[in-house]
């Protein structure tokens, strides 16, 4: 790595620990109390279930290594954590999704997965919108893309502001039982994986062709929500979305809960691959699926960002034995060209 890169990595590196810090306080809407780390999914009994002693691994960027996506083992304190809630928020919203016993056809349940799914997002893109700031303004602007980096702030502010706006229907739906979303769930074959996150239905270039053709963006962007983790021997797969966004995305929502197991397999690792960045996994999936492919997975992710139509599906299953050999076969395809 050259002293130019380095110096960049640095920079970036400080602007993200400067960024988390700013994020103190507690996310409830009525609370102005010093937030905690908070976990996605619970702990005890959702991260814990595929944790071998006490650790995890995920999928980070590191800006010092080549690639700079690498995996990491991160200990279950940390992983898959972030400033949230406030102690006793933390522990009173979510009390009936903490028990051994989890109902998921209960609306407020889903719900509750769903909110922390939200703030995590939420959280992800205050700290990239301070991060792009402190570029724009840096002495290294010079030496970046500038229309580029301010794109990506726009962007990000945008997703921001469709994420508020869900925020605010979950708060009124927990404060007046009304119910804004649909929430549908399904058990698949036991996983050692964790995922939680926050994805459009549009897709990239459906949005820049609805700006080239009305010289504006889009008025709002459809939000999907996905939840998928181990669950007394199966691994449940949970995802929701707005009302508002039913006439768009239903047709393609239901496609997860009416397919055979096997599609919506290979459905779950294109998200996991290719769109959805918050997840974990047990150190024996680690093993079996990703040790020795890393540059494989670290490529596919580069892939993910250079790809306008994040709804194209490849024929990957990494729930099948041969997930390795087809993700080599990808790689050989898409890197060289055939």
């Amino acid at each position: 790595m050259n002293k130019d890169k380095i110096k960049f990595s640095k920079f970036f590196q400080e602007s993200k620990i400067k960024a988390i810090k700013k994020i103190k306080k507690c996310y409830h809407p009525e609370c102005n109390e010093n937030s905690i780390n908070s976990h996605i999914l619970q702990k005890n009994g959702i991260l814990s279930s595929i944790a071998k002693d006490n650790h995890l691994w995920e999928h980070i960027l590191d800006q010092f290594k080549e690639p700079h996506f690498q995996f990491k083992k991160t200990g279950i304190n940390e992983i898959f954590s972030f400033n949230c809630f406030c102690q006793k928020h933390d522990n009173e919203l979510f009390k009936s999704i903490e028990n051994e016993t989890i109902d998921f056809s209960n609306y407020k349940s889903c719900l509750l997965f769903t909110l922390r799914t939200i703030y995590n997002e939420k959280f992800r893109k205050e700290v990239n919108i301070d991060i792009y700031k402190s570029m724009l303004m840096s002495e290294l602007s010079a030496e970046m893309n500038i229309e580029f980096l301010q794109l990506t702030l726009n962007q990000e502010k945008l997703g921001l502001n469709d994420l508020q706006l869900n925020e605010k229907d979950i708060w009124k739906d927990l404060n007046e039982n009304t119910e804004s979303f649909i929430f549908e769930f399904r058990e698949i074959s036991k996983i050692d994986l964790c995922l939680s996150a926050f994805y459009n239905y549009e897709t990239t270039l459906e949005m820049n062709l609805y700006k080239l053709k009305t010289g504006k963006d889009m008025e709002r962007i459809s939000g999907i929500f996905i939840n998928i983790f181990p669950y007394k021997n199966k691994t449940i797969l949970l995802k929701g979305y707005n009302k508002i966004d039913e006439k768009s995305v239903k047709p393609y929502f239901y496609t997860y809960f009416k397919e055979s197991e096997k599609r919506v397999q290979r459905k779950l690792t294109n998200l996991f691959l290719f769109a959805c960045e918050t997840w974990v996994i047990s150190e024996k999936l680690y093993h079996d699926k990703f040790k020795g492919i890393e540059n494989i997975i670290a490529f596919a992710s580069i892939y993910s960002i250079n790809n306008l139509n994040e709804r194209q599906n490849f024929a990957l299953n990494m729930f099948a034995d041969n997930f390795k050999t087809e993700m080599t076969k990808w790689y050989s395809k898409y890197k060289y060209g055939s």
